[in-house]
């Protein structure tokens, strides 16, 4: 059933970019048409007068506030242009309406008070677009001078669209201080971008239909076994079709499954060549979920997807990603919801596995002198910037990971005892629980290409709906995930 999500998640974002990488490749290589020379200037028996240089007001230096969290955070020693500098910048599409886009904006405005010689030209790029734009701008060798992050195994350094970050840029000692995850790619040993927050998986509760039996979020079970039979009890038939699904789960299982192999304390890959596709912890993840249509009998394989059904009021429970919040705002902003801890086979960590994010920009490779220069200002300031990496993250559904970091457990108390949370509000108490979720344990093992994505679809299908044996399944795919591996340049991040 199709999503009426209005909104395009981090993961699906990354999927879509992906499927259009090789086309943007394949142009790439084809080239772009050539750029004829510039004309030579009209000889002038004498040069013409020239305009005065604008006059560039006194440049702040420091941190832009005296915030103790600020402060304890530090700083840098700061570069300005003796003269007017313009950068362009290549960032996501959206308006200010999207508290996300907003923060970043937002950001870039105090950037510019910090650096008034320097201005950012924001353009917005559709995320299908964004991959033909770039390869057709390094081509050509004219194009932003900044990048948004918005990576996918390395493909920016891969093509040349990004420059490394050199250690006079952000130290070494202050990534290790501030707890910094580096990503360093290729074999160059380069580093390329930096990450300071994370996204992962919480349970989104229904507290109307909880409150119509008589239960709260807080009961909610900690162990898959006992979740399964309490939403047992949340699982409404008519004539028997399922009208109201205990857990919606369809269309996202297959993340649960990923997500409850790390739960066992296993790992998908057991190197860069060889998955763990076929073993006792992926079978027993395909199984719990075959249960919960089943033997709990909170699903039904031809119920609403995870998102829709829990939106419109006909689940009682879903597990999404901490990215739905703003979804759930756009999308269902009447909806009573609240954030519970993940289920897992224990009932305490792992929890799954999540995603490292980063301040937000990349220096192209097309920057130059004193626009290069000007980039990595701006890629200091924001990395810097306290309160540019708290909004920046809380907006999209990401907890601050570095030193120091928000107090994620008086932000979940503050908004306990409010009868009628805000949107807002809600989104901040997901966050706390995804804070301790963190704390209790998670993976990191990178990003899940398109061409893997799409593979994990199919071994949902295969079990999940049409209902084939699981061990036959998985020994198929165990094969033809193995050859993808060995066959893509595919990066793997380091499992952490």
């Amino acid at each position: 059933m199709q999503s009426s999500s209005k909104l395009l998640s981090r993961r699906e974002m990354l999927k879509l970019m992906g499927m259009t990488a090789g086309a943007a490749a394949l142009a790439s290589c084809a080239g772009a048409p050539p750029v004829a020379p510039a004309a030579p200037a009209a000889q002038q028996e004498a040069p013409a007068a020239q305009e005065p240089a604008a006059a560039v007001p006194a440049a702040p230096s420091g941190p832009p506030s005296d915030d103790p969290n600020q402060v304890a955070f530090g700083w840098y020693d700061e570069w300005h242009s003796p003269e007017p500098v313009e950068l362009l910048l290549w960032g996501p599409p959206g308006d200010e309406t999207d508290p996300w886009i907003n923060a970043m904006k937002q950001g870039l405005a105090r950037f510019g008070e910090h650096y008034p010689e320097i201005t950012t030209n924001y353009e917005p790029i559709p995320w299908d677009q964004l991959d033909t734009k770039v390869n057709a701008a390094i081509a050509a060798k004219q194009g932003p001078d900044i990048l948004f992050e918005a990576d996918r195994e390395a493909e920016y350094p891969r093509r040349g669209a990004i420059r490394d970050i050199p250690s006079d840029v952000v130290s070494p000692q202050f990534i290790k201080d501030r707890k910094f995850y580096e990503v360093r790619p290729l074999d160059d040993g380069k580093l390329y971008w930096i990450h300071c927050s994370a996204m992962g998986p919480i349970l989104y509760a229904n507290k109307t239909i909880l409150a119509e039996a008589g239960l709260k979020p807080e009961d909610t079970p900690k162990t898959w076994d006992e979740f399964g039979k309490f939403c047992k009890d949340l699982t409404k038939l008519d004539g028997g079709s399922m009208v109201q699904a205990g857990f919606a789960f369809n269309g996202y299982s297959r993340y649960i499954w990923n997500d409850m192999i790390y739960q066992q304390g296993a790992q998908l890959y057991e190197s860069p060549t060889k998955s763990r596709v076929d073993s006792p912890e992926s079978k027993a993840a395909w199984q719990m979920l075959v249960d919960m249509y089943d033997t709990y009998q909170v699903n039904d394989r031809t119920f609403l997807n995870f998102d829709e059904a829990i939106g419109t009021g006909k689940a009682a429970f879903a597990q999404v990603w901490t990215w739905f919040g703003s979804a759930l705002e756009a999308n269902y902003p009447d909806m009573d919801w609240a954030p519970v801890t993940y289920p897992t086979f224990t009932g305490g960590g792992p929890y799954g596995r999540f995603d490292y994010d980063g301040p937000g920009w990349m220096v192209s490779t097309l920057a130059e002198d004193n626009r290069l220069m000007a980039a990595w200002e701006l890629f200091k300031y924001h990395a810097h910037e306290y309160q540019h990496l708290v909004d920046r993250s809380h907006t999209a559904g990401l907890i601050l990971v570095t030193d120091p970091r928000p107090d994620y457990d008086t932000m979940f108390a503050e908004v306990a005892n409010v009868e009628s949370p805000t949107q807002a509000q809600r989104r901040a108490q997901s966050l706390a629980v995804l804070a301790k979720q963190f704390d209790g344990g998670m993976v990191f093992p990178g990003e899940v290409a398109a061409p893997f994505d799409d593979t994990w679809r199919k071994m949902e299908e295969a079990i999940l709906i049409n209902q084939r044996p699981i061990d036959e399944v998985l020994a198929e795919y165990q094969k033809i995930y193995d050859e993808m591996l060995a066959n893509t340049n595919f990066w793997i991040t380091p499992e952490a």
